[in-house]
């Protein structure tokens, strides 16, 4: 008589335990049998209601359930990111962290954890955040914080030269950038005329650096005199991509000379 007992207690194990995205536990009857791992999302609409909701799925059992199941059918990794997404912003907005924008977004769905890189003007702990947002979305949640170089990076686009951004393609790391790296490279513009669309200074500053520092190394520096067919003059002006000074004479007439390319420099020329 046991052993019929346990057998019918497991045919009846017709009731779909569920984690509701965005709120709490529900349970469903079965009017069919559903072959569903645990840990699946799938949306699901109840008998009697015009909405389909995405829930988890918690597994199935033999607890009496009010709810009836109609219909189910399994979420795409892509809908329950955009989902979660959506959910996220929500309630970063309902907690005034409006400055966070969210710029990238992984789900691993084998282990339940979904990660958010974003940008913001300013630090946050979101340790806090992640746990509740947890609780909510029913799987682990992790914020990564980077900054507007590394945003461009993600993002990518068009740099001012009208090829796809360095970092985006070949940049591994990005080194600092300071106005004195432009300024040894005879770029006197604003700061903001030499920033990329990250809004920070251009990275081909710093890595374009080292040719700058030996190509002008065979050129006379601003300021110098050096000795021409004219006469002694001074050097006002240098281009280190096309080899060329602009000179003045003391009758203050100028002129342009032609040290050659980096790779054609010519040393014979001389200058103090």
């Amino acid at each position: 008589m046991l052993k019929f007992r346990r057998k019918d207690r497991a045919r009846k194990r017709n009731t779909l335990e569920v984690s509701i995205v965005g709120g709490g536990f529900s349970w469903y009857q079965l009017p069919f049998s559903v072959e569903l791992a645990p840990g699946s999302f799938i949306f699901i609409k109840e008998r009697n209601s015009e909405y389909e909701l995405l829930v988890k799925v918690r597994g199935v059992s033999s607890k009496p359930a009010q709810k009836i199941l109609d219909r189910y059918s399994i979420a795409s990794k892509e809908e329950v990111i955009r989902i979660m997404k959506n959910m996220t912003r929500g309630f970063l907005f309902e907690n005034n962290m409006l400055d966070i924008k969210i710029v990238k977004e992984e789900f691993d769905m084998n282990v339940g954890l979904i990660s958010f890189t974003y940008t913001a003007e300013k630090k946050y702990t979101m340790a806090k955040i992640a746990s509740q947002l947890s609780k909510i979305l029913h799987v682990r949640v992790e914020f990564r914080q980077i900054g507007a170089r590394d945003y461009a990076r993600v993002v990518g686009g068009l740099g001012l030269c009208g090829r796809e951004l360095c970092c985006r393609i070949f940049l591994k790391e990005i080194p600092p950038v300071t106005l004195d790296m432009a300024r040894e490279q005879y770029l006197f513009a604003a700061p903001e005329k030499l920033s990329g669309i990250c809004g920070r200074l251009l990275c081909c500053l710093r890595y374009e650096l080292d040719f700058y520092r030996e190509a002008k190394s065979k050129l006379p520096e601003i300021g110098s005199t050096i000795e021409t067919e004219k006469g002694p003059g001074k050097v006002v002006e240098v281009n280190v991509i096309s080899g060329r000074v602009r000179v003045q004479y003391p009758d203050e007439t100028e002129e342009v000379i032609n040290f050659g390319t980096p790779k054609e420099h010519d040393t014979s020329k001389k200058f103090s």
